[in-house]
């Protein structure tokens, strides 16, 4: 699964990186939870959009918001078949911007987060959905989900599970070639960049939803953890 990620690159490296409109007062993060509002990019009128949508995917037929506290992840095995994921698998998907994602290990009791970055921290991208939902009031949240796969044996003592990269190459045939969604999200996995794979131990304050800042993805030595686990 995917239940905590980063996005530390500048708004105007975020735009430029994805060929969109600048964030509007975006500030790093370092420790983005579910249900916060992010930038993702999605296609409109055969172009690429920067939207700031909540995470957690609100199927459109659901009748209470709180059903996407469940939906941070679709399984990419099922996604285009399942109720809450299948329209917006055919004509909704998007992509996450994200330098890292964080998956917890446990050492004598204590669980430790594990930041998992590509090459050297750069600005890419998960492979996502998004929906739109409106409620009895009229109000309209957009929101996303992020898409996992089964983790890669580079990974695979961490996780069982990893979101799913989505090499640049691949980005606008996942924006905007519905008929061949499926097969391009096969590509992908195919395609994940394991060489490139790096990860360290960080501050346990990242455990707390709340806390931000870059102190919390200092690489660690401590109780025994390598900085890089083997």
């Amino acid at each position: 699964m995917c239940g905590r990620y980063s996005l530390t690159h500048s708004a105007e490296e975020i735009a430029a990186r994805f060929n969109v409109d600048r964030p509007r007062d975006f500030q790093p993060r370092y420790n983005v939870a579910p249900t916060q509002v992010m930038p993702v990019v999605r296609g409109a009128d055969g172009e690429r959009e920067l939207a700031e949508l909540r995470w957690g995917l609100i199927p459109f037929w659901a009748k209470d918001k709180k059903i996407g506290n469940r939906m941070i992840n679709a399984r990419a095995e099922t996604a285009a078949k399942k109720p809450a994921f299948r329209a917006a698998f055919r004509r909704r998907r998007c992509l996450v911007a994200a330098d890292s994602f964080y998956e917890w290990v446990e050492r004598e009791g204590k669980k430790w987060p594990i930041r998992i970055r590509f090459g050297q921290g750069e600005l890419g991208a998960f492979a996502g959905l998004w929906e739109r939902w409106t409620d009895e009031q009229e109000q309209v949240i957009e929101s996303y989900t992020i898409l996992t796969t089964e983790a890669h044996e580079v990974l695979v003592d961490i996780h069982d599970r990893m979101p799913l990269w989505a090499p640049a190459q691949y980005w606008d045939n996942w924006l905007f070639d519905d008929r061949a969604a499926e097969e391009v999200m096969d590509s992908m996995i195919d395609d994940f960049p394991s060489q490139q794979v790096s990860y360290e131990p960080v501050s346990r304050e990242l455990n707390r939803p709340g806390n931000e800042g870059p102190q919390l993805v200092e690489p660690l030595e401590k109780d025994g953890l390598p900085r890089r686990l083997s």
